[in-house]
């Protein structure tokens, strides 16, 4: 697949997958582009001028008409595959995905390094100005990367023993492996680093959010490569032809995958929303609490796997609120009498029961969601875990989803302003909250700006805390 274009810092692009720079989500890109970022830029750009400049530009002499017909015939192909990409959303950005890495790799087989490179840049260029009209900072880094990746791929097949020809096939499948691995993961390191300076995350974060979920699915497309150059070699145009429906399922495929995935997850969002629709005071704290939850497992440095189960963990902690019962104590503007505080208690291993009906969702997720009210020291339910016993998902949901509740008006209190949920964080870490957890989100500028944009309330309408734990320690409905 070939990655460009992700909103949040790159894009990935199908059947190459290359990738290729976007507008960052808020606008980190393309409203305020970083030094770091243009710096970077510019060194891919330098870095694909030079592999140019050391590139081979052999022609075969015995068949010049057919060397030229086979170029032109490439570039078209590159340019109509780069050009009926997928514009599918990943997360909270968005990632465009094209067949263009088959073309892309099957030119590393058939021309000199110059000419392959020349068409995956050709093509790359012609879609970028007149299909998806880019600002001129992420064409250069798109088609300088895609440069870069062509370029080494090429070489690689070249130092394996692979030998370039439009007359004969070369069937070397060391050399034709180590070209596709070398082009995928030249695309994929260098948008991961462009996404790891852009949202200051670690590369190896960036990568894992970028490429390597879809990483399988590139290298077991990748043979519909070879493929094609040999049938072009044995029969040329009418070899490109009999691709098109393989190349066409490939594209097919990953938009099912990713569309299936996106479906889900937007099923879970509508599922949140129409529970928390019945109160306008919860109206969006689900959804508010699993980009905390998400950032925290980000600056943590957990793999990718984690923290989609910890933002879906936060997404779902509430839904056990949609059992009616819990609707009048929702509304209630005055302390909860014991039998209600008992009744309250019971909504995260609610929670966790209809969590739990979801295959995919037991384990790790349904683990979170009955714990989040687990306190630090002991004193939380449903069962009373306490330090390192309560999964480390349930803590970190633990804290956005109190973060949260603090920062926004309730039927009980006002919101708290920025730095009284910082003050009470730190009162209550060790207690309620793992002190880890707090000295993270205290110094995350990320997180900061996520509650501060919550705290529109002045900070002397704070009324209070309602306490619900039995213990009588600090926390929050939500």
């Amino acid at each position: 697949m070939v990655y460009r274009d992700h909103r949040r810092g790159m894009q990935r692009g199908n059947a190459r997958r290359k990738r290729q720079l976007v507008g960052h989500t808020g606008g980190r890109f393309s409203a305020r582009m970083t030094t770091s970022i243009r710096l970077y830029v510019a060194a891919i750009a330098v870095a694909a001028g030079v592999s140019l400049t050391l590139a081979g530009w052999s022609v075969p002499p015995e068949d010049a008409a057919g060397f030229w017909n086979a170029l032109a015939a490439f570039a078209v192909l590159g340019f109509l595959s780069e050009a009926s990409y997928l514009r599918l959303r990943v997360g909270h950005g968005e990632t465009n995905a094209s067949v263009a890495f088959i073309p892309f790799i099957a030119v590393i087989l058939l021309f000199d390094t110059g000419w392959a490179v020349a068409i995956a840049a050709v093509s790359e260029l012609a879609v970028e100005f007149a299909v998806r009209k880019k600002p001129a900072i992420k064409i250069v880094f798109n088609v300088s990367q895609l440069v870069l990746a062509v370029a080494v791929a090429s070489w690689v097949y070249k130092l394996l023993g692979g030998v370039e020809s439009l007359a004969h096939f070369d069937f070397a499948p060391v050399a034709i492996a180590g070209a596709v691995v070398a082009y995928f993961l030249v695309n994929s390191s260098a948008v991961s680093a462009a996404v790891a300076l852009g949202d200051q995350v670690p590369f190896q974060k960036a990568w894992a959010r970028i490429g390597g979920p879809s990483l399988f699915y590139d290298f077991a497309s990748s043979p519909l490569a070879a493929l094609l150059a040999f049938l072009y070699v044995k029969w040329q145009l009418p070899g490109i032809l009999l691709i098109v429906v393989p190349s066409w399922l490939v594209r097919h495929n990953y938009q099912v995958i990713f569309q299936l995935a996106q479906v889900n997850r937007d099923l879970l969002v509508l599922m949140v929303k129409a529970i928390e629709a019945r109160d306008p005071y919860t109206s969006g704290h689900s959804l508010r609490v699993s980009q905390i939850a998400e950032q925290i497992g980000d600056e943590m440095g957990l793999a990718a796997g984690t923290v989609e189960q910890i933002r879906t963990a936060a997404l779902l902690h509430d839904v056990g609120k949609i059992h009616e019962d819990f609707a009048p104590l929702l509304r209630k503007n005055s302390k909860l009498d014991p039998t209600e505080k008992a009744l309250m208690q019971t909504h995260p291993s609610r929670s966790a029961e209809l969590v739990d009906t979801i295959s995919g969702f037991r384990g790790p997720i349904e683990a979170a969601v009955r714990h989040h009210h687990e306190n630090f020291d002991g004193s939380g339910y449903p069962v009373g875990l306490a330090g390192a016993a309560i999964p480390l998902a349930a803590r970190i949901v633990m804290i956005a989803d109190t973060m949260d509740a603090m920062a926004t008006d309730r039927p009980y209190r006002a919101a708290l302003g920025l730095d009284q949920v910082v003050t009470e964080l730190k009162s209550m870490a060790g207690r309620q909250f793992d002190p880890d957890l707090v000295a993270l989100v205290v110094r995350s500028e990320a997180i900061r700006a996520m509650i501060a944009a919550r705290t529109t309330k002045a900070a002397s309408a704070y009324r209070g805390l309602e306490v619900l734990t039995s213990g009588g320690r600090l926390a929050y409905r939500a």
